[in-house]
């Protein structure tokens, strides 16, 4: 089992590429799991105007960064909300050699994985898992959100159980907001937490843990 978190889709730049090739190769199949999108996505139409293979906006950037690893469009599938059931969400998830989690809220994105029962199956996949800021965010067992422009309020939330040995800040800027919760996590529920710049990343690969351009460390 290998994680993969980031902040942005930029894991094709050359602070993450050289080693993010050695697990993405030119047979992988990607599967792009958006859940976690807003109220704003209300219908299958609107939907494609984000996910869409030949006009989506967000699956443009995320196919250009996997096509730089060398996968073919033909190779990279996405679950439609809309349009999916949860059988034909799982099969996928059953043939797929990649899974990514996009960007977005991600306590939408645990509800509709829940929503679509696919908890399980994504514990239990034995592939390779990426995501980018929410979509990292929910790979932490227990994560937490910083007050920021979708967020009012400090929380913990139920992420996915896959690593319980640190906490992530996304979007790392050095504001005082981020490291006063920074600190409050620390205080409170985990001895690391690792903040993850615009330009940085974490892989995890069987439990070695592995920083990526710029990600820091702050621990108790």
């Amino acid at each position: 089992m290998v994680n993969m978190l980031f902040s942005l889709y930029n894991f094709n730049e050359k602070w993450a590429k050289n080693m993010v090739s050695k697990y993405i190769n030119s047979n992988n199949r990607v599967l792009i799991i958006p859940f976690s999108f807003d109220e704003d996505i209300k219908n299958d139409m609107e939907w494609q105007s984000e996910f869409n293979k030949y006009k989506g906006r967000h699956y443009k950037v995320i196919e250009k960064t996997f096509s730089s690893y060398g996968v073919s469009e033909k190779n990279i599938e996405c679950i439609n909300y809309f349009k999916d059931t949860r059988e034909s969400a799982k099969d996928k998830i059953r043939s797929s050699d990649i899974i990514f989690f996009t960007g977005g809220l991600p306590d939408k994105m645990m509800y509709r994985l829940k929503e679509f029962d696919l908890i399980n199956e994504i514990e239990n996949f034995k592939g390779t898992i990426i995501g980018s800021s929410a979509g990292a965010m929910i790979q932490i067992k227990d994560y937490h959100i910083t007050p920021d422009e979708d967020y009012d309020t400090f929380s913990y939330n139920k992420g996915l159980d896959f690593i319980n040995n640190f906490d992530i800040q996304v979007h790392y800027e050095g504001t005082e907001t981020q490291e006063k919760y920074i600190n409050k996590v620390l205080s409170e529920k985990s001895d690391t937490v690792y903040a993850i710049k615009n330009t940085g990343g974490i892989i995890i690969d069987n439990n070695v843990t592995t920083l990526l351009g710029d990600t820091y460390t702050f621990s108790k």
